[in-house]
């Protein structure tokens, strides 16, 4: 069975950045390198934001995608979610370095709030598509449920909830949006229902039952002294899910 954890390293980046470089000898670089040679990490999830979707930050240049493609796209599937308002003006940057026989290696994530309509948006998914990658699509917690149509949803190859408003690492869970995973996975039965926020071995529980089966995790990993064992604890929490409902 695949690992369903995808790898959140936004409390990496400003090391990251700052070592650019020299990336190997970084000690952030390094704690990641470990933690997919346990082979439990589905993904790295790198999350690119930008004014004004995210007011005042700046995370995951270009540059830095480059750098972390050159050096993990060989060990590991790469998700880049675009947390930006104009998303091809990176797409068209990422284009000119990301090989086309490696594209489907990487999945792309957009914002429904990028778009002014649903034909934009669909638009957008295929065009993503034709250049070779797979493509998801996320709702923010605060925005409207019915923003992401019937249409983008399954047109989209993944479904990611936010189960916190974006744009700030280490948030505690939000218990309104369980109902939310609740509702897209008895809509999209089809559809892989990833979250993102907020997820620990006590929550991972509480969203594996409404429906979630791949979960994005950041701080509770990364911040942790012993990031492999904190892995570890996530995975025998959905141990216990899976045996309990099998």
């Amino acid at each position: 069975m695949e690992t369903p954890i995808s790898l959140s390293i936004l409390e990496y980046e400003p090391e990251l950045s700052e070592k650019m470089d020299r990336l190997e000898s970084s000690e952030a670089f390094m704690k990641i390198v470990k933690l997919i040679q346990t082979g439990k990490i589905r993904d790295v999830h790198v999350d690119v934001m930008r004014p004004p979707m995210i007011p005042g930050k700046n995370k995951f240049s270009t540059s830095l995608i480059k750098k972390l493609y050159e050096k993990l796209s060989d060990k590991v599937a790469l998700t880049i979610h675009l947390m930006v308002s104009y998303p091809f003006e990176i797409i068209e940057e990422i284009n000119r370095f990301i090989e086309p026989i490696d594209r489907a290696k990487i999945t792309l994530i957009l914002q429904v709030e990028s778009f002014v309509s649903e034909d934009e948006a669909l638009e957008a998914i295929e065009l993503l598509k034709g250049y070779g990658y797979k493509v998801g699509v996320c709702l923010n917690l605060p925005t409207s449920e019915d923003r992401l149509t019937d249409n983008i949803a399954n047109s989209a190859d993944i479904i990611l909830l936010m189960t916190v408003p974006m744009g700030l690492g280490g948030q505690k869970y939000r218990e309104e949006a369980t109902q939310r995973i609740k509702k897209f996975s008895a809509r999209f039965p089809n559809k892989i229902i990833e979250v993102d926020g907020g997820i620990d071995p006590k929550t991972i529980v509480k969203v594996w039952r409404a429906g979630a089966r791949v979960f994005v995790i950041g701080s509770y990993i990364t911040l942790s002294e012993k990031p492999e064992e904190a892995l570890l604890n996530l995975e025998k929490s959905l141990k216990m899910c899976s045996e309990a409902y099998s």
